[in-house]
Parts: structure tokens; C-alpha cells; sequence
């Protein structure tokens, strides 16, 4: 078994090698071409891509949130006027 010494070593060296790579070639750590492509075309389309993808889970939180309130406002006034009722005079 491996000292915690040896492991951190190791990691600390792992992660060296790692950010000197990515120094000596920045080219490798793209993350894709379509992303840097020179073609405007392309660069549109992914630029639309992000911004759906960005505001999508946004708009699917705001839709629920809006239905809750919906939903909670029609049994309210289906349901409000008979618990009124069955509450007792103070």
C-alpha cells in the first residue's frame, strides 16, 4: 500500500506535466473546431447553439414556476370557499 506521501507526489506531478502541456500546446486544449472555426456560418450556428442551450433550463424553471402558481391559484378558489366555511367563528 502506497503512502498518502507517494500519491500526493504523484498527483502534484500529474498535475505538472498536465499544465505545462497544455502551456507548450495550446492547440490541444481547443475544445472543439467548430467552436474557433473561421467560417461565419459555423460560428453562428454555434453561437445559437449556447445561447439555446444556455436559456433553455431557464425558461423550463420559469414554465414550472408559472404552472405551480397557476395550479395553486385554481385550487384555492375551488377549495377556499369550503375551508372558509368549515372553520369556526372566533
Amino acid at each position: 500500500m502506497r503512502s498518502a506521501r507517494a500519491i500526493f507526489t504523484r498527483s502534484a506531478l500529474v498535475l505538472c506535466a498536465a499544465v505545462l502541456l497544455t502551456a507548450v500546446l495550446p492547440e490541444v486544449a481547443l475544445a472543439c473546431p467548430v467552436c474557433f472555426d473561421a467560417r461565419d456560418e459555423n460560428r453562428q450556428a454555434f453561437l445559437a447553439t449556447t445561447a439555446f442551450l444556455s436559456l433553455l433550463p431557464l425558461g423550463m424553471v420559469a414554465g414550472a414556476g408559472l404552472w405551480i402558481r397557476r395550479r395553486s391559484r385554481a385550487l384555492d378558489e375551488l377549495y377556499g370557499e369550503e375551508s372558509d366555511r368549515s372553520r369556526p367563528e372566533e
